[in-house]
C-alpha cells in the first residue's frame, strides 16, 4: 500500500473527518469523560482499542463472508454484533486478566456498547473498500482524534472555567458553543487530499 494513501486516510480520520466532532459519531460518550481529564483519557483509550479491535474484525467479516456470498445487505447488523461482541469481550479480558485496570475502565467500556464511532469507523472502511492497512489506520487515527479531542474539550472546561461565563450561556449552552468552534476549526481541513 502506498505510504501517501495511508498518510490521506490518517489525515482525513485525525482532522477533516474526526468522529466526535465532524462525523458527530460517539456523542453517546459518558457525559464524565468531558468533564474531567482523567475521564477523557479513559474513555478515549476505551473507543481507541474498541475500534482498533473491531475494524480489522469487521474487515475479516466483510471480505471473507458478506462480499463473497453477496450478503452485503447484512452489513450493519454484522458490524453491530462485532462491534457488541468486541466490548463484551474487551471486558472479560480486562476482568480476568487486569483486574486492577478493570475496575477503572470498566464504566468506559461498558459506556462503549451504545457508542456509535466502532461501528462508524468499521462501515466507513467497508463502504471506502479499504484494504487492512487503511482500515486499521483509519480505526488508529480516528481512535486518536477521538482521544485528543475529549482530552482537549476536558482540559478547556478544567481551566477556562465555563461557569465564568453570562448566567444565560452557563453550562450546556456554553459547552455547546465551545465544541461547535472545536468542530469549526476541523472542518477547515474538509478538504485535504493527499496524493
Amino acid at each position: 500500500m502506498d505510504s501517501v494513501h495511508l498518510t490521506g486516510v490518517a489525515l482525513a480520520a485525525l482532522l477533516s473527518e474526526n468522529f466526535l466532532l465532524v462525523s458527530c459519531l460517539g456523542i453517546g460518550t459518558r457525559v464524565e469523560a468531558f468533564r474531567s481529564y482523567t475521564e477523557a483519557k479513559r474513555t478515549g483509550l476505551s473507543l481507541l482499542l474498541a475500534m482498533l479491535c473491531t475494524v480489522p474484525a469487521s474487515w475479516a467479516a466483510d471480505m471473507l463472508l458478506l462480499r463473497q456470498f453477496g450478503l452485503e445487505h447484512l452489513r450493519l447488523m454484522v458490524f453491530t454484533l462485532i462491534a457488541l461482541g468486541t466490548v463484551a469481550l474487551l471486558r472479560v479480558f480486562f476482568k480476568t486478566f487486569l483486574p486492577e485496570l478493570s475496575a477503572r475502565l470498566d464504566a468506559s467500556l461498558a459506556a462503549l456498547s451504545t457508542n456509535c464511532a466502532a461501528l462508524g469507523a468499521a462501515l466507513l472502511s467497508s463502504l471506502r473498500g479499504y484494504e487492512l492497512s487503511q482500515a486499521v489506520t483509519f480505526a488508529l487515527c480516528g481512535g486518536l482524534g477521538v482521544l485528543v479531542v475529549l482530552i482537549s474539550f476536558a482540559g478547556l472546561r478544567q481551566d477556562v472555567g465555563f461557569d465564568d461565563c453570562p448566567r444565560a450561556f452557563q453550562g450546556a449552552p456554553i459547552e455547546l458553543i465551545t465544541a461547535g468552534l472545536m468542530a469549526l476549526a476541523l472542518v477547515g481541513f474538509y478538504g485535504l487530499h493527499i496524493g
